[in-house]
């Protein structure tokens, strides 16, 4: 009926469906009957008595709601790269047989350590690819190993694959160690990965003999305390690094042997100059490296002649950075360390990993690790915690409390709240009636995936495709019994056939009819024959597989037929179509009333396979008002709906768009606060950046991706760095869901899209100068001794924000001031005028030259220019590069809206100049007030007025604000004549995710290799603080 109320004249259809036996006889003038006509209702259905019709209502249960209480549980993200994603999921384990797990124990966790792995891959930092084998490919990678009790009672520990944060897991027997009897089970879980991590990479892979030296960084984390344990035991000279003074002092205490002098710092690659002084230049004999980019590189400069490198971190590794093979010259090896790849197949390195790690428990080498702990519920805690990396030892997830006896005893079940999972049962046969469509061989594929064993594909035509072929060689060879049942079950006999020797596989445990067969037309065209070809499949074959299943299968858990939108919301021309898959779901609730499974599931188009995709062409087609659902939409979905008592379901993606509410909307402000820890938003400054408040990349990903996939908001790496919780309150009440609320059908769209660059160019006026007076200026410094260092100011022409630095600094410190006499129209200009003011101080070189972001394309110019005067210069660029400015002017615009001062270029300059001293008002209305202006006087006189009271003269604000225009407007048109020829540092901020090299493209204008440092901060805070200090250590000399 549904259907044929969408074809024309269908609008005066009305339907009486009678499902009450005890109602009388349907006619036209029986009054029952005529009543209710009467009241021109379109839908009329009588059961038990009473009249009603068929409504569809929102289905309660949700696909991330933990609401089912289970035994078997691991945790996983629900979204990738977001951390509060976390979740109990049920898991696989009701099912469990021995013989299903040959050479595999079943165990009961009791405390689930966290590894860096996992929260690099929950993060959405490390790619599943990056893992060995087909391990991409599972649902669940988190989780590596556990400490609990196996089937026997006995105290155990070990290591998986995969799945470890869970509540039970089935691990190799010969990853499993037995608990010394003076540990608890607490201890025993710092144990495995740490410990075989680095047996497996120190005396298997590395070789380390007793004598040799090795360097092993991030001394104070789980692996790091494990291999400098046994090193020391085997005799060896240990070199480690640690990143505070806190944890220096803990491996002090921990490892009295330890040398005082050979503790490094691991936040830079200070660590290489103190092992070319303990080692007299030597070096050691082994790296075992944790750490990414410029530190490794550092770390393979640390190697001895004949030395070995061991990678256990994975960042470079999955990210393809190259080493050079340079390294190799000194007869070194470099080796990828992943214990995961042990799993599989026995062989000689895995059995002699197992008897080193045994070896260690007995002599004593191995000892537990200081852990934190963290309960079953505190899932992301735990994870944001670990992704700090303030812990020392490790990171545990207690799942139960430890029994006080440490004899053999049966662990106590243990229940947590989960999200419900389908799970097949491995004993019993499922069928599948239409299995070799395109639905039919991704259920069936799933279904293996879930556990199923035996699965009996039902298709007259049987295998014609090779995709089908190849579907079923692959499920056989994972172990599965597939059969191809080409009968007619359009019959009662074929049906019988079918069922029997589906029992004879193992005993029927679900029927799916997916089967199909479309004729469509509009109902004034329909023949008899139309309306049997499409009830065949459907209708025929469902009340076969009902009678029959009713007699011959005792044990069936599930009885699914695929239905469509098409009944439910109606088709024009498939009215034959609606009236089968209506039947279908009559057959369904009379199932269900008999106390029988039966469901129904109302599809809509299916996209990525299947009958729309052969018929209509691609996933855009709307059919019945709906878009095809993506195959692992629909997957999901059914893992969801064969757990729901319902008979009849619907899944359709409806095509009308629709607006986020705005509840969803105003969830910005709290899901970032979570991200960053912020507990209570009031309590900080809306105006503070995300970095400023202590955004690392770690989560700079994490908000990225939540932005994009929970708001639609699109913003760069560098926009979220200078984002504000005032510019996301913004957003939160913005009816555009794109991008920034910014980008407006107006001529200022380039403005404010581009607003959040500029603020990386830190601009920061002394509360009583805005335009210098002096062009060289001498900064107060601990030291006067020593080699001058001349430095570059930042855009704001002042050196009063380089203060910090100076303070630290131990030499004499002259900083270079842009004032109004200096030339502005090039950047060679202005390098030439601060050579010919920095000769004035020193008479010849070599030249020590630092510059600031701004400054720091100024200060390449004046290396170039000293070089070519037969000056040596050595150059050090703090978090700046000529890409790196260049990628924050974008607010000028281009080259043609710089050629005077009425320019679009000049007043997007003097719009960002003006807020940075009015915060109420914003790029936009500042650009559009300048845009008004028809005189550059006017323009100027517009802008005081924005900015509002200062304790700055009028002039003085004017002039800085056009110069500030001038060094940007000089900064897009400058290139570099030649290369640098003298030795360059780059110090770059660690929280700076921009998309440039990590030599922020210095390499394309440097003839030597460029050193790069990294400070603990963003570009704001690293001139701040301890990152100051550690600015300060790397200037000198």
């Amino acid at each position: 009926m549904t259907c044929i109320r969408r074809e024309t004249g269908g609008a005066n259809a009305r339907y009486i469906f009678i499902q009450d036996k005890s109602a009388p006889k349907f006619g036209l003038s029986v009054r029952f009957y005529v009543e209710q006509l009467d009241k021109g209702l379109i839908a009329n259905v009588l059961k038990g008595g009473q009249w009603g019709s068929y409504r569809h209502l929102p289905l309660d249960q949700q696909s991330n709601v933990s609401s089912l209480q289970v035994e078997h549980a691991y945790v996983n993200t629900l979204t990738r790269g977001d951390l509060s994603s976390l979740r109990w999921i049920e898991g696989p384990l009701t099912y469990y047989r021995s013989d299903n797990f040959p050479n595999m124990k079943f165990c009961s966790v009791y405390y689930a350590p966290l590894n860096f792995r996992d929260i690099m891959l929950a993060s959405g930092k490390l790619p599943p690819d990056a893992l060995p084998r087909n391990m991409a490919t599972e649902e669940c990678i988190l989780g590596l190993e556990f400490s609990g009790r196996d089937s026997d009672g006995r105290r155990v520990m070990g290591i998986v694959e995969a799945k470890g944060l869970a509540t039970t897991v089935v691990a190799d027997v010969d990853f499993l160690w037995e608990v010394p009897e003076k540990w608890t089970l607490e201890q025993a879980a710092t144990i495995p990965v740490a410990y075989a991590t680095s047996y497996y990479a120190l005396f298997i892979r590395g070789q380390l003999k007793p004598g040799e030296s090795v360097l092993i960084h991030a001394g104070t984390g789980g692996v790091g305390q494990a291999a400098i344990a046994i090193a020391l035991h085997a005799g060896c000279t240990v070199f480690t690094t640690v990143g505070t003074l806190e944890k220096r002092e803990y491996l002090k205490k921990m490892f009295p042997q330890l040398n005082d002098r050979h503790i490094g710092n691991s936040r830079d690659t200070s660590f290489e100059q103190l092992i070319r002084a303990e080692t007299q230049g030597r070096g050691v004999d082994v790296v075992l490296n944790s750490l990414a980019e410029e530190k490794l590189q550092a770390g393979i400069r640390c190697l001895a002649f004949g030395g070995r490198f061991l990678e256990i971190g994975k960042y470079d590794l999955s990210n393809d950075n190259r080493v050079g093979m340079s390294m190799f010259l000194k007869n070194t090896a470099f080796h990828g360390i992943l214990l995961d790849g042990l799993f599989g197949d026995d062989n000689a390195e895995k059995k002699e990993l197992v008897r080193l790690v045994s070896e260690g428990l007995k002599n004593g080498a191995i000892r537990p690790l200081q852990s934190t702990v963290f309960s079953e519920q505190q899932l992301e805690q735990g994870f944001r915690f670990m992704a700090t990396g303030k812990h020392i030892g490790k990171v545990l997830l207690k799942i139960r409390d430890e029994e006080p006896k440490k004899q053999c005893v049966a662990p106590a079940p243990k229940t947590v709240a989960a999200i419900p999972r389908t799970y097949i049962n491995p004993e019993k046969s499922y069928i599948l009636v239409g299995g070799l469509g395109g639905f039919g061989l991704e259920l069936a594929g799933w279904m293996v995936g879930r556990g199923a064993k035996f699965i009996v594909l039902v298709s007259r035509s049987g295998i014609r495709t090779g995709y089908q072929a190849l579907c079923v060689r692959r499920w056989r060879e994972s172990g599965a019994k597939i059969v191809i049942f080409t009968a007619d079950v359009t019959t009662l006999s074929g049906t019988e056939r079918l069922i029997q020797e589906s029992n004879r596989l193992a005993p029927v445990g679900g029927i799916f009819n997916l089967a199909a067969v479309l004729r469509d037309a509009l109902i004034e065209n329909l023949e008899e024959a139309d309306f049997k070809t499409v009830i065949s499949p459907k209708v025929d074959v469902t009340k076969n597989l009902d009678t029959v299943s009713r007699k011959l299968c005792p044990s069936l858990d599930y009885f699914v037929v695929f239905s469509s939108v098409s009944c439910g919301r109606g088709n024009m021309g498939q009215t034959n179509y609606g009236f089968a898959n209506s039947a279908m779901e009559r057959l369904m609730e009379e199932r269900q009333a008999n106390g029988l499974p039966g469901l129904a599931i109302q599809w809509g188009a299916i996209g990525d396979v299947g009958l729309v995709i052969e018929m209509m062409g691609d996933n855009d087609t709307e059919v019945g008002g709906t878009l095809p659902q993506h195959m692992s939409s629909c997957l999901a979905t059914m893992d969801v709906f064969l757990q729901q008592p319902h008979p009849v379901l619907a899944s359709a993606v409806l095509a009308e768009k629709f607006k986020s509410d705005d509840g969803n909307k105003a969830d910005i402000i709290a899901t970032i606060a979570n991200i960053l820890g912020i507990k209570d938003v009031t309590s900080i400054n809306p105006s503070n950046s995300l970095a400023d408040l202590g955004m690392d990349s770690l989560m700079g990903t994490e908000i990225k991706q939540t932005l994009e996939r929970n708001y639609d908001i699109i913003l760069s790496a560098q926009e979220i760095r200078v984002l504000t919780f005032a510019r996301l309150q913004e957003l939160s009440s913005s009816e555009i869901p794109k991008e920034l609320k910014s980008i407006e059908a107006n001529t200022t769209t380039t403005v404010d899209s581009n607003e959040h660059n500029m603020q990386s160019l830190l601009m920061q006026w002394p509360s009583n100068e805005v335009l210098p007076k002096e062009a060289l200026v001498r900064l107060k410094t601990k030291n006067s001794k020593g080699p001058t260092l001349f430095i570059v100011h930042g855009i704001e022409g002042l050196v009063k924000s380089l203060e910090y630095v100076a303070n630290e600094l131990e030499r004499p410190l002259w900083g270079l001031q842009c004032v109004e006499q200096a030339p502005h129209e090039t950047i060679s200009e202005l390098a030439e005028f601060y050579v010919k003011a920095i000769r004035k101080v020193q008479k010849k070189g070599p030249y020590h030259l630092a510059a600031y972001s701004f400054g720091t394309c100024v200060a390449i110019e004046m290396t170039l220019q000293l070089e070519s005067a037969g000056e040596k210069v050595i150059l050090s660029l703090i978090d700046g590069s000529l890409a790196f400015v260049r990628q924050q002017c974008d607010i000028i615009g281009k080259l043609e809206e710089m050629k005077n001062v009425t320019s679009e270029g000049c007043m997007k300059a003097l719009a960002y100049f003006s807020i940075q001293f009015n915060k109420k008002i914003s790029l936009n209305q500042a650009y559009n007030i300048l845009k008004e202006s028809k005189s550059d006087v006017e323009m100027f006189d517009k802008m005081i007025e924005i900015i509002g009271d200062t304790p700055f003269t009028q002039d003085d604000l004017k002039i800085a604000g056009y110069l500030l225009f001038k060094k940007l407007a000089a900064t897009v048109i400058y290139n570099p004549s030649k290369k640098i020829q003298g030795p360059v540092t780059l110090i770059k901020a660690t929280e700076n995710f921009i998309p440039l090299e990590k030599d922020y493209d210095l390499s394309n204008i440097c003839t030597q290799p460029v050193r790069v440092e990294e400070v603990s901060g963003n570009h704001r805070t690293i001139l701040l603080g301890e990152s100051a200090k550690h600015i300060a250590n790397l200037l000198q000399v």
